[in-house]
This record gives C-alpha cells, sequence and structure tokens, in this order.
C-alpha cells in the first residue's frame, strides 16, 4: 500500500529534479521513476524513489568543484521534505515550555 502523504505531484518531482517534462518522461520510460495513478488520472511519484534519482543526476547537472554542496543540498532535501514536521515540533516545544515554566 501506498502511503498518500510520501507522493509528489508532478510539478513537484520537475522542480526538485530540475527538469523539464521531456526528461521527466525520459526518466518514466527508462524506468529510472516510476509514476502511480491516484483516482485514474493524476500521475505522483514516491519521494524515496525521487530522491534516489536526485542523487543520481544532480551531481552530473551541477558543477564539480564545491566540497561543501553535498552536506548543503542534503541539508537542503531534509528541510524541504520535512520543514512542516520541524515547524511543528518548534511550536509545541514552545507551547510545552511556556506551560510548566510557571
Amino acid at each position: 500500500m501506498i502511503n498518500m502523504n510520501n507522493l509528489l505531484s508532478i510539478e513537484e518531482v520537475k522542480s526538485f529534479l530540475e527538469s523539464d517534462q521531456k526528461e521527466l518522461e525520459d526518466y518514466i520510460r527508462e524506468g529510472k521513476l516510476r509514476a502511480y495513478k491516484i483516482g485514474g488520472s493524476y500521475l505522483r511519484f514516491r519521494k524515496e524513489e525521487v530522491l534516489n534519482l536526485r542523487h543520481e543526476i544532480l551531481p552530473r547537472k551541477t558543477k564539480q568543484g564545491s566540497v561543501g554542496a553535498p552536506f548543503w543540498g542534503r541539508l537542503y532535501d531534509f528541510w524541504k521534505f520535512n520543514n512542516f514536521y520541524l515547524i511543528s515540533l518548534l511550536a509545541v516545544a514552545a507551547l510545552l515550555f511556556l506551560i510548566f515554566r510557571s
């Protein structure tokens, strides 16, 4: 069973992979990325598959000279996919601090 929270739209995937429509179609045709039909017409992609493909193809698209790029790229990926949870965790921690402070 596919978890609906781990699915990305076509636009999200194109933005995340820094690809256009043709490149995305090529990845699907070559079997590098699987598309899932939700509701018969909405294509979605699994986050894990997109992340794996991103780490495979982006080094080819970016410059190979920067030493810190892999760390910051991974940090950006982590933030992009988990920002809601991180902000929620901070909000809950702040509320708990305010409640138990007195």
